[in-house]
């Protein structure tokens, strides 16, 4: 420990005035117990301080009389003559440290909470007040609550606590009170208990929460200062990294953990932003973090949380959830509190719990800690998230009966991204419904995409039709998961209503619908689309949303549309993987197209150099064109048996759309690779199998009107596969390797492949060689109960006639259709019926 001699600096300060050559030496090293000292506590002002090799050698600085006059050195200074006479030693943190020296500035940080204490008296300077403040004045301390700037920050907070004897000086230098005598001031001011300012923590025993709570108010320079300025009183030893930011608090916290089981440091408070920083608004709201907070600041409010010992824990506990308080317990032993374990997975400790009726990933769960005055454990909220769990902010409703003791591996902090974007399509096959809402509405960018973060995690979008008929969907982030979910409720709402209502409900589930995403993501090496459906009430719609087909690792696409679905059994919470998709087109949409399935297996495939697809062998004798579609017979061959061709239907219906593009050069070689019969096609190998003379590749224009035809068309095709590409070419040849390779295998494979393959490719191509196809996706959807879709058709005709047949038009016709609907419904007004339920139809 240096210390200052102050009378060796008082005369040293007179010599230098005098420019008096001076050897005088002022500091002197010595263990804190062994001298008795004095202490300087203040307010640091940047520039204006001292540091150790200043002072040792400002006899010797050419800057002498700059320094001397400097505010720093002016309270060093002031001390030493408030001190002179009564002390023989001063301590000030400004030039007693050697900060060049890592090792001593450790050493120092640690230890200071100890020579506060140890000090025989402590002159505290408040530099910019004349008298003891006794109310706020935020006028004049505008940036510090209120109170002078000594009072907000955070290595003054130990400097108040630890010595048992403090002095108050004002910016002149003249003594305004002791902590003892002005304790009721100085709690109102700090928080600190008097039992603390009167005689110190040894009397006192506060727990984590509410000595954070203390700090809470507190600022430093440094974030790593937030939370080595609190070693002291928390007994903790810790290394200063500084540069390592807000990790600085969470190594705090561990460190605790690691010599104590306090359970407070668990109950601080999250904002409404789900974040332990200070909001400006209550509209930043976030779902999950982890369960250790990035600064005191998330205890504010904690000043009355004190620990719970075991058995009063347990009791009070199975009284509040009506269980027996062995069950509770881990391991059934209600003596001891469980201890915490800090592994690389996370700070592992058993817990009571209850889960949430609707979310089996969110948990209530108890802390043996409360609050002065209530008898009842304080509780948190978690959410499951694989094997870890995190802190979950905003979940309300009810909780199952049944408690639990479960072994939970907390997670430090909420590892998430910076943020997300979701482009969300519509098709034109909407049935009249567009997009009329988005909320909150900061969520939506310029170009229309949803942007969420930690902070803002959730947006509803809000569909509606001319009848005033909504559904939503919820776009999510939690967990660093994105997830997606429909909404197709009946409500009597507004459309901003309806929004905040769905907002509402969707929050406290956010965490189940991550879980379910990441579930139909997970172990899956190649990046598949996902749909899932929501059945619009009353009708015989579905909201079909499909998720994927993004490009980059934070942007998701999500494409809506509404198809037929009466009586269908189709998965409204969990999501469908839709494998084997084919990037036809190159829209920012999923895609329509999956890989047919060939029932036999197939021969061989053919690639050509820049398109990137597996081509087969097309039949010798007709021509196949783009947008042909058919069946592929279950005859081993998979051949590919014609039924029809869409553009020349659209023709003939007077639609006017460009079918195909053929600008896309081709290379002439064409590599072909023979596969065993009945196996998965592999990647082809680079022998030359086909001769190509002036290909050229023709397939489906990239254009969303082409995209909406398809998805309108998919329904009516479900049965069929659709040619999405063909190569023309004026011929096509046989290398000599490919025609040995047929020959050496021939006979390994039924003898309807031996013909197929034989006339495909001995016979010249002239028009069509190659070509690919595809099975239009229906996504996912369950059998059509039979009696369900009559009885929705029968609905839909009686429903027009009244809505479109006037009373005197037939009147006996509307009477009867009148009557189906009172009898079936029990609806004697048909104005709510033709508003609402049924206007889908």
């Amino acid at each position: 420990m240096r210390l200052i001699k102050v009378k060796d600096f008082l005369a040293r300060h007179g010599q230098i005035l005098q420019q008096v050559d001076t050897q005088i030496q002022i500091f002197a090293s010595c263990a804190d117990t062994a001298k008795e000292y004095c202490i300087l506590s203040h307010r640091w002002i940047v520039g204006q301080e001292v540091d150790y090799e200043q002072m040792m050698d400002l006899a010797k600085l050419d800057n002498a009389y700059e320094i001397v006059n400097w505010h720093g050195y002016q309270k060093v200074l002031q001390a030493c003559k408030v001190a002179d006479g009564l002390f023989e030693y001063l301590w000030a943190d400004t030039c007693c440290i050697d900060k060049r020296s890592s090792s001593e500035l450790t050493e120092a940080i640690n230890s200071m909470f100890r020579w506060y204490k140890n000090s025989t008296r402590c002159y505290t300077y408040l530099h910019d007040t004349s008298e003891f403040p006794t109310e706020p004045d935020f006028t004049t301390f505008g940036n510090s609550n209120g109170w002078p700037e000594w009072f907000s920050r955070g290595w003054t907070l130990q400097e108040l606590i630890a010595p048992g004897d403090l002095q108050f000086f004002n910016k002149d230098w003249k003594e305004i009170g002791s902590k003892r005598s002005r304790a009721t001031e100085l709690k109102k001011i700090t928080g600190v208990p008097l039992s603390v300012l009167v005689d110190g923590l040894s009397s006192y025993r506060p727990s984590f929460a509410e000595v954070m709570s203390w700090a809470s108010e507190r600022r430093t320079m440094l974030a790593e200062d937030e939370a080595y300025s609190l070693i002291g009183l928390l007994g903790v030893n810790m290394p200063m990294l500084y540069g390592e930011g807000k990790n600085a608090f969470q190594r705090l916290q561990i460190g605790f953990m690691q010599m104590s089981n306090d359970q407070s440091i668990f109950a601080w408070k999250a904002n409404k932003a789900g974040s332990t920083e200070a909001r400006s608004t209550e509209d930043d709201v976030g779902w999950t973090s982890g369960v250790l907070p990035d600064g005191p600041v998330a205890f504010r409010g904690c000043h009355d949380v004190i620990q719970m010992g075991p058995d009063e824990f347990y009791r009070l506990l199975s009284s509040m959830w009506e269980t027996h308080a062995n069950a509770l317990a881990a391991n059934g032993e209600c003596g001891t509190l469980p201890a915490f374990t800090v592994t690389n997975r996370g700070i592992q400790i058993p817990l009571p719990l209850r889960p949430y009726y609707g979310c089996p990933s969110v948990f209530r769960a108890a802390l043996a800690c409360r609050r002065r005055g209530n008898l009842m454990p304080l509780t948190i909220n978690l959410a499951a998230f694989g094997p870890i769990h995190y802190r979950y902010s905003g979940v309300a409703g009810p909780m199952q009966p049944f408690p639990q003791n479960q072994t939970l591996h907390l997670a430090y902090q909420d590892k998430t991204a910076d943020g997300i974007t979701f482009n969300i399509v519509g098709t034109s096959a909407l049935h009249n419904f567009s997009r009329c809402f988005v909320f909150p509405s900061k969520t939506r960018s310029e170009d229309g995409s949803l942007k969420l973060s930690s902070t803002n995690p959730l947006a509803i979008v809000v569909y509606a039709n001319t009848s005033n008929a909504f559904f939503a969907i919820a776009c999510g982030y939690c967990f660093g998961q994105d997830w997606v979910h429909v909404i197709c409720d009946e409500p009597r709402n507004k459309p901003l209503l309806y929004a905040k209502q769905i907002y509402k409900r969707t929050w406290s589930r956010g965490a189940e619908y991550a879980r379910l995403m990441a579930e139909a993501c997970s172990g899956k090496t190649v990046r598949p689309h996902y749909v899932k459906h929501g059945h619009l009430l009353g009708t015989t719609l579905a909201v079909r949303v499909a998720c994927g087909g993004w490009q980059k690792s934070n942007d998701r696409i999500v494409t809506i549309d509404i198809v037929e679905f009466p009586g269908g059994r189709c998965k409204t919470v969990t999501w469908e993987p839709m494998y084997g998709t084919k990037a036809l087109i190159k829209a920012d949409v999923p895609c329509l197209m999956k890989e047919t399935l060939w029932f036999g297996g197939r021969l061989d495939g053919h690639r050509i150099e820049g398109a990137g697809e597996i081509f087969s062998l097309a039949p010798t004798q007709r021509q196949i064109k783009v947008g042909d579609y058919g069946v592929i017979a279950n005859d081993n061959a998979g051949s590919f048996e014609y039924r029809g061709n869409i553009f020349s239907e659209l023709e003939a219906s007077n639609w006017k759309l460009r079918p195909y593009t053929d600008d896309l050069p081709l290379k002439r070689v064409v590599t072909s690779r023979l596969v065993p019969y009945g196996t998965p096609l592999p990647r082809p190998s680079e022998n030359a199998g086909l001769v190509l003379h002036e290909p050229k590749i023709l397939s489906f224009l990239n254009s969303q009107r082409t995209f909406d035809l398809l998805k309108q068309l998919s329904s009516r095709m479900r049965d069929y596969s659709l040619v999405t590409s063909v190569v023309q070419c004026s011929a096509c040849s046989l290398t000599d390797d490919f025609k040995g390779r047929i020959t050496a295998q021939m006979r390994r494979y039924p003898q309807i492949w031996q013909g197929y393959v034989r006339n495909a490719t001995a016979n010249a191509q002239t028009v069509t060689p190659l070509y690919t196809v595809a099975t239009p996706w229906i996504w996912y959807q369950g059998e059509v109960n039979r009696e369900v879709a009559r009885e929705y058709y029968e609905i839909r005709e009686r429903f027009n006639v009244i809505k479109n047949y006037p009373p005197a038009h037939n009147r006996e016709l509307r009477e009867e259709a009148v009557e189906f609907f009172k009898v079936k419904f029990g609806i004697k007004h048909l104005e709510g019926l033709v508003c609402r339920r049924y206007i889908f139809l």
